[in-house]
């Protein structure tokens, strides 16, 4: 850490753990820093996934039972599903930690994580633990659980197969075998608790008759707080939007149970046994007499009058050999700074920075009330904002400390360094610094495909972070490939400037896959093979990612008959990308082309992922769609979520004849598959379908597949997963009218940007379908 001649601090931002600070405002966020401070119990809750927490119970131990509360979960959800953008893999995974972050601003918890990946469903929790690699992950559930030390342990999973996913089993397994591992320690958790289901009306009814169990009423209301905990579940919940799950802010009773399944049962409550307050910690009374006193002469009107009280607490706190009572120092500090009304901040002029260029911060501390606050020796007027400008060196994670004097006491605050300002429409918003390279370097995102022998055109995009990049960047290729030039220069006057770089590459003569790698060389001999993406929606931070310059490289075979295709973009996906690399001419379908458009100018049409879950033009059109087809189109839709209505009992028409959808899915991506129908000219033309062309996909086969069919659909593959009966249901096919009409349920969204070959073989057959229906 490197500290200035005035005191401020600068230092890398560690991200574990990733605490959350509170969203409330004023006397309520007083009151319960002052109830938090009083109650020294602790709870950590343990799942698989972001979004498997229970945000009711979360809200009401930090909210209502003021114990300090986190949530582990396994994952960052990187194998999930995303809703609002086309976002896969470790960038779906940074989407959702953020939204974790910002459940728990809502919620009160804090946010943990083990190394475990997300890699999509899975069935068994033997799969899942030897994927995650099982001693790894139980050290790390292991030291989580001796770093926080919680009184009471709460698993969202029974650990057993009623749990299904096998990532939900293996986060209940891991927690048991941890608390077993603290056996012979001379601390452990008081017990372990299973939070039982109700998922379901019947789950539910079924936990309400549970012997022994501990009943929870989350639909307190807090008048402090203006809402019940259910209802701050509710918001809370909502921040798990790339999942698609909105929830309702629900009033009323609303009850959860626990039940004991490690450790001393709990008879009455979850903290039986447990002394939560100052009592436990040695030498503790004394504080927890001074806090109690500081709750009841609090007065909303003038916060401030307490401080001498928490101030004396604090230093008694302080005195105390105790884990809890350093624990408890953090806290003191943010009630402190609320009595007082100390508002700090460390702003940039702007939200990026070349890493290592001179960085002008302002630090501005200000004291909203009548007591005596010292920044740096110096007094705080009242009310007046007090700035100190520091030119510092940009680096990753720039943080300030503000050294205040209080009451006689030293108190240090750390602020992140932010980004301020003001849009016209969403109002006064902030964002993280981010600290880039001196150059980005862009390559495709889509795989490149070569279908044939023939070379193509490379376009690298190189722009310049800050003023005077120079350089040359030079092409990393896999073994008989080759690329024209060897190099290009780059020369860049100013921050922005962007260099487009074409490269000639030329394929091997046999098929072959591989990776290119943009490298590029600054005249200081820096090299740079990263580009910069930012990640920005709404509800979260932006983040600012800075991806490999990394593209797969395919040479396969690959022939299409459909030049022409409309794609209807549903939650998003990178097939437009995928498809023009088949040598396909990709027109996105806006609402109104779909409604009044000329369709027939399209040789298929293609729905992408979930397009029926939101996309509402597609079901007003389905009638346009099929006499698309009727007259010589080929329709293409893609996998839709089953908890979709649309996709379940509805009379929706998703195609000419009726189908249905399930939740049967192959997620084992090297699954045997079967050619079900080897005569069909889908697996045939214009390209041979081999065995071979299953080889090399990533995550799962598919997901969501038809349940129930027409006679008139023909099936093309069946596959399942060790142990399991066959599923025929992943791709249906029927010719209608003069074209054709395929539901696929297989993955392509996730095989076509990854490049896998065969891949777009098979697809490009089923975009042929129309042309070939009735030959």
């Amino acid at each position: 850490m490197r500290t200035t001649s005035l005191g401020i601090a600068l230092a890398l931002l560690l991200s574990l753990p990733l605490a959350a600070q509170r969203e409330l405002a004023g006397t309520a966020r007083i009151i319960l820093a002052l109830r938090n401070l009083q109650n020294t119990g602790s709870v950590l809750m343990i799942a698989a996934h972001p979004d498997d927490e229970n945000t009711a119970l979360l809200a009401y131990l930090t909210r209502g039972r003021n114990v300090r509360t986190g949530y582990l979960s396994m994952t960052r959800g990187e194998g999930g599903q995303n809703l609002i953008g086309p976002e896969q893999g470790f960038e779906l995974g940074v989407i959702r930690t953020q939204e974790l972050l910002a459940a728990r601003r809502i919620d009160g918890a804090e946010q943990f994580f083990t190394s475990a990946v997300d890699f999509g469903f899975s069935k068994t929790a033997e799969e899942t633990l030897r994927i995650w690699g099982r001693e790894k992950v139980l050290n790390e559930v292991l030291q989580t659980i001796r770093t926080f030390h919680p009184d009471v342990i709460i698993l969202r999973f029974s650990g057993t197969p009623r749990d299904g996913h096998g990532h939900h089993q293996s986060s209940a397994i891991l927690a048991k075998e941890a608390y077993a591992k603290l056996a012979g320690e001379t601390w452990k958790p008081k017990r372990v608790m299973w939070n039982l289901f109700s998922f379901t009306a019947q789950l539910d009814s079924e936990a309400a008759k549970t012997p022994a169990r501990i009943a929870v009423d989350t639909g307190e209301y807090d008048p402090v707080l203006g809402f019940s905990y259910a209802e701050i579940a509710g918001m809370s919940r909502s921040m798990h939007r790339s999942q698609g799950f909105g929830a309702a802010e629900r009033k009323g009773s609303q009850m959860a149970y626990l039940v004991t399944v490690a450790g001393d049962p709990a008879v009455k409550d979850i903290f039986d046994g447990v002394d939560t307050t100052w009592n436990r910690v040695a030498g503790g009374t004394g504080v927890g007499t001074l806090l109690a006193r500081a709750v009841a002469e609090f007065k909303p009107g003038r916060p401030e009058s307490i401080l001498p009280l928490l101030l004396e607490a604090r230093a008694a706190a302080q005195r105390l050999d105790d884990a809890i009572a350093r624990r408890k120092l953090a806290e003191f500090d943010e009630a402190i700074r609320l009595c007082a009304g100390l508002w700090l901040d460390a702003t940039v002029a702007s939200p990026v920075a070349v890493e290592g260029a001179p960085l002008k911060l302002d630090a501005t501390a200000l004291n909203r009330s009548n007591t005596d606050v010292l920044w740096e020796g110096k007094p705080l007027e009242a009310n007046t904002p007090a700035h100190r400008a520091l030119d510092v060196s940009a680096q990753s994670g720039l943080k300030t400390v503000f050294r205040i004097r209080l009451g006689g006491q030293d108190l240090e605050y750390t602020q992140p360094v932010l980004y301020r300002w003001v849009d016209p429409v969403r109002g006064e918003l902030t964002r993280p610094l981010s600290v880039l390279p001196p150059v980005a370097v862009h390559v495709p995102e889509a795989a490149l495909l070569f279908p044939s022998l023939e070379a193509r055109d490379v376009e690298v995009r190189v722009t310049a972070n800050g003023a005077g990049a120079t350089g040359e960047l030079r092409l990393e290729l896999p073994q008989g490939w080759t690329s024209q030039p060897a190099v290009r220069p780059f020369r860049m006057a100013a921050a922005g400037e962007h260099a487009a770089l074409r490269f000639r590459i030329l394929p091997p003569a046999v098929n072959a896959s591989g990776t290119l790698k943009a490298v590029a060389k600054l005249s200081d001999g820096h090299e740079i093979s990263t580009g910069v993406k930012v990640i920005d929606y709404p509800h979260i931070p932006a983040q600012t990612l800075f991806p490999p310059a990394r593209v797969a490289l395919v040479r396969a075979n690959v022939r299409t008959l459909a030049k022409s295709v409309g794609y209807v973009m549903g939650a998003g996906d990178e097939m437009p990308q995928a498809l023009e690399q088949m040598g396909c001419a990709v027109t996105l379908l806006a609402d109104d082309e779909l409604e009044r458009g000329d369709l027939a100018r399209f040789d298929a049409i293609v729905t992408g992922v979930r397009a029926y879950d939101v996309r509402p033009a597609l079901r007003t059109n389905s009638a346009r769609l099929l006499e698309y087809v009727n007259k010589g189109g080929t329709l293409l839709v893609q996998y839709n979520k089953l908890e979709s209505e649309r996709g379940r009992n509805s009379d929706f028409a998703w195609g000419p004849y009726p189908f249905q959808i399930a939740n049967g899915r192959v997620t084992v991506e090297d699954a045997p598959v079967e050619r079900t129908d080897l005569q069909s000219r889908l697996l045939r033309v214009p390209n041979e379908i081999v065995a071979g062309d299953f080889n090399g996909w990533v995550q799962e086969r598919g997901l969501y597949f038809a349940s129930q069919w027409d006679s008139h659909y023909q099936t093309l593959l069946s596959s399942h997963d060790p142990g399991e009966p066959a599923l025929a249901g992943s791709t249906l096919y029927a010719p209608y009218g003069k074209g054709a009409f395929v539901f696929t349920a297989m993955s392509w969204f996730r095989q076509l940007p990854a490049g896998v070959p065969g891949a777009y073989r098979i697809f490009a057959n089923l975009l042929s379908a129309g042309k070939m229906a009735h030959e």
